[in-house]
C-alpha cells in the first residue's frame, strides 16, 4: 500500500472551532522492492509497494529491503511530473509519486471488506452498521483495490486524517459512481471528500461532490459551509460508470477559506448563488485539519456505491495520472 503521512515539526498544533451547523445529515516510485521506508525531509517515499518514512533530520534514503530504494524530493524516473494544478501526468502508473506530498493511500495492501487501518488514518468511532464503507475490489483505478461507500450516516462513520496545520494544500482523488437510475445525479447533496476543522463536526467543512435540483447550474459542486454556505455549482455534470480525477486546492488564512477545483486537469469556474465566480472562498472557515472519505448523501438518500482511489494531500499540484 502506498501511505504516506509525512508531517513536519513545522506544524504546530491549533485549536479547531466548530460553529452552528446550517445544514445537517438525517515519493515517488523507487525500486520495485516491498515496504521500502525513506529517511530525509518530507518529500520521500519508498519502492512500488512501498511506505513513506517519516520526516527525519538524516539523509538517508535507503529502503528496507532490497531493490526498494526511496527517492528524496521530486519524483523519480517514470514518476508524475507534478505540474500545474490539475495537470495531467502521462503515461504514469504510479499513484503516488508527485513531490510534496503529506498523505497518500492506494487501499492495496489493505484487507478487503475491512476499514483501512494504521497511519494516516484514525480509529473508527462508528455505531452504525447499516452503511457501507470498506475496501474493495470491484472496482479500483490503479491496482485492484479501492475505497467504497454507501449511506454514510455522520461524520464518526467516515474515514478520518489528520492533515496537522496546513494553509496551502492540494487534495486529489479519483472518483467513479456506480450507475444507478436515470436520476441519480438528482439527489440534493451528495460529498465524496470533506475538509473539516474538528473530526466530528459537519459545519464548517469544505464538500467536494455533487449536487442536484439546489444547484444552478446542477453538477459538481464545491461546497464551503459556515455562516453564510458559499456553494460553487460547476455545471459539470457527473458521469457514472467512469473514473473522474478531482484535485481540490484550498489556501487557509485569518481572512477565511479560498478553494478551486479542477476535474480531470481542468480548472473549473462556478455559480454561487448566482454570482459568477473563478473560486470559492468563505470568511466564515478559516482553516481546517481533517480530511474525512466516504460517501455522505445530506437531506435526503443515494442509493449507488461511490468508489475513491489513489487519494494524495500535497503542498504542491498533485496533478492527475494516466495508467500505463
Amino acid at each position: 500500500m502506498l501511505r504516506v503521512l509525512l508531517l513536519t515539526a513545522f506544524e504546530l498544533l491549533i485549536a479547531s472551532g466548530c460553529s452552528a451547523s446550517s445544514e445537517t445529515n438525517s515519493g515517488s516510485p523507487g525500486g520495485a522492492g516491498a515496504n521500502a521506508t525513506a529517511g530525509a525531509a518530507g518529500n520521500v517515499q519508498g519502492g512500488a509497494s512501498g511506505r513513506a518514512g517519516a520526516s527525519s533530520a538524516g539523509t538517508g534514503a535507503g529502503g528496507d529491503s532490497a531493490g526498494g530504494n526511496g527517492a528524496s524530493g521530486a519524483a523519480s524516473a517514470g514518476g508524475p511530473a507534478g505540474g500545474g494544478a490539475g495537470g495531467v501526468a502521462v503515461g504514469s502508473a504510479e499513484p503516488c509519486g508527485a513531490p510534496g506530498l503529506v498523505l497518500c493511500d492506494d487501499f492495496e495492501q489493505d484487507t478487503l471488506g475491512a476499514l483501512p487501518m494504521g497511519s494516516p488514518w484514525a480509529a473508527s468511532n462508528c455505531f452504525d452498521s447499516a452503511h457501507t464503507l470498506k475496501v474493495d475490489d470491484a472496482k479500483a483505478y490503479t491496482g485492484t483495490h479501492a475505497l467504497v461507500s454507501q449511506g454514510v450516516p455522520y461524520a464518526d462513520c467516515q474515514l478520518h486524517a489528520d492533515l496537522g496545520t496546513l494553509t496551502d494544500f492540494y487534495v486529489r482523488a479519483y472518483v467513479y459512481y456506480a450507475p444507478g437510475a436515470a436520476d441519480q445525479f438528482e439527489a440534493h447533496e451528495v460529498s465524496v471528500f470533506e475538509l473539516v476543522p474538528a473530526a466530528s463536526t459537519d459545519d464548517p467543512s469544505i464538500r467536494v461532490g455533487f449536487r442536484g435540483n439546489t444547484c444552478l447550474p446542477e453538477g459538481v459542486e464545491l461546497n464551503i459551509t459556515g455562516g453564510m454556505e458559499q456553494t460553487g455549482c460547476t455545471g459539470k455534470a457527473p458521469v457514472a460508470g467512469v473514473w473522474t480525477c478531482y484535485e481540490l486546492h484550498v489556501k487557509a488564512a485569518d481572512t477565511g477559506i479560498t478553494a478551486d477545483l479542477s476535474i480531470d486537469g481542468v480548472d473549473q469556474s462556478y455559480s454561487n448563488h448566482g454570482s459568477p465566480q473563478l473560486q470559492i472562498v468563505n470568511p466564515d472557515l478559516e482553516s481546517v485539519r481533517y480530511l474525512r472519505l466516504g460517501a455522505r448523501s445530506y437531506s435526503g438518500s443515494y442509493a449507488p456505491l461511490i468508489y475513491v482511489d489513489d487519494i494524495a494531500v500535497g503542498t504542491q499540484p498533485i496533478g492527475c495520472i494516466v495508467p500505463k
